[in-house]
């Protein structure tokens, strides 16, 4: 065998080793544990900004399937048009208190999502994540306990450092994976909804995307999407169209079934951090090797913290 290939099969088996080993783990901490109503997973779905739009395209789906939906709003564009060039939703008029009120009385939910959107850094979050927290609470007339970080995840890492401590109970990040019980609530992925993502790296649309993975593990599927629209999306990578939102809704139900929890992302934090079992979980997760970003982003956060 050559260097090169038993390198590879050496880093290939440990990494089938390690992947094995935590999954044990997760099985082992999920004993015992079930979601609300004896369900096996959960979805949600997300919509960055909450585009009028939305009243449109996507909301009379969530009605005719019975799917609540959650809305990551920008606290300074509250009711305003969105200026923000270089967007692919600049001009586009986003929801006032009354329109974010009246899908929260359909079982919807909100999370900050910054601010400006700007983009955290060090420097600004006080103003971005705290201040914004306290400021939609204010408008809204409601708790706000999860932060969606704008942008790329680069504003993770200093969102975390204040986050806590201004009433967060969880962060959402947009990272295509199934979150688990033990997934730390700070460090919740979101799967991206797109028609196409660019190359290198070309996907397509896949209306089951996650559901099995997540029917398997007992996991929490959370798509992340902005404003789909009739035939073709705003932007391809960040968007499905109403037709293709549609198939996931169906896929969803045909799927899931019985065995899946559909509630807002509010709802199943408020659960997990009271199930005694999923605070076990999470209290000794295993340390995330098989998770490059997780091990970026623990370390940024460290080196900020420390600093």
């Amino acid at each position: 065998m050559k260097r090169r290939d038993f390198l590879s099969s050496t880093v290939t088996l440990t990494a089938a080793g390690l992947l094995s080993s935590q999954a044990f783990a997760r099985e082992e901490q999920a004993k015992g544990f079930t979601w609300k109503d004896g369900k096996k997973w959960v979805y949600s779905i997300t919509y960055d900004e909450g585009v009028i739009d939305l009243f449109k395209y996507a909301i009379p789906l969530h009605r005719k399937y019975e799917i609540p939906g959650h809305l990551a709003i920008v606290t300074d564009q509250i009711g305003k048009v969105r200026i923000l060039p270089g967007s692919s939703y600049h001009g586009f008029s986003i929801m006032d208190k009354d329109q974010i009120k009246s899908l929260v009385d359909e079982s919807w939910g909100v999370s900050c999502h910054s601010m400006s959107h700007c983009g955290v850094t060090v420097e600004n979050a006080q103003v971005e994540v705290v201040e914004a927290k306290a400021k939609m609470e204010e408008i809204l007339e409601m708790p706000i306990t999860i932060f969606t970080v704008p942008g790329s995840n680069h504003g993770h890492a200093p969102s975390l450092l204040v986050a806590e401590d201004a009433g967060y109970n969880a962060i959402m990040t947009i990272y295509d994976r199934v979150n688990t019980i033990d997934t730390d609530l700070m460090w919740l992925g979101r799967i991206p909804l797109h028609t196409e993502y660019p190359g290198p790296f070309y996907t397509r649309f896949d209306p089951y995307k996650g559901f099995l993975l997540a029917s398997k593990v007992g996991g929490w599927v959370i798509d992340y999407n902005h404003c789909p629209m009739p035939n073709k999306p705003v932007h391809p990578a960040k968007d499905v169209t109403s037709e293709e939102l549609e198939q996931r809704f169906q896929a969803l139900k045909e799927f899931g079934g019985d065995d899946v929890w559909i509630a807002d992302c509010n709802e199943v934090v408020d659960y997990l951090l009271n199930d005694p079992i999923a605070q076990e979980a999470r209290a000794n997760a295993p340390d995330p090797l098989d998770d490059v970003y997780n091990l970026e982003m623990r370390q940024t956060y460290s080196v900020l913290k420390e600093g």
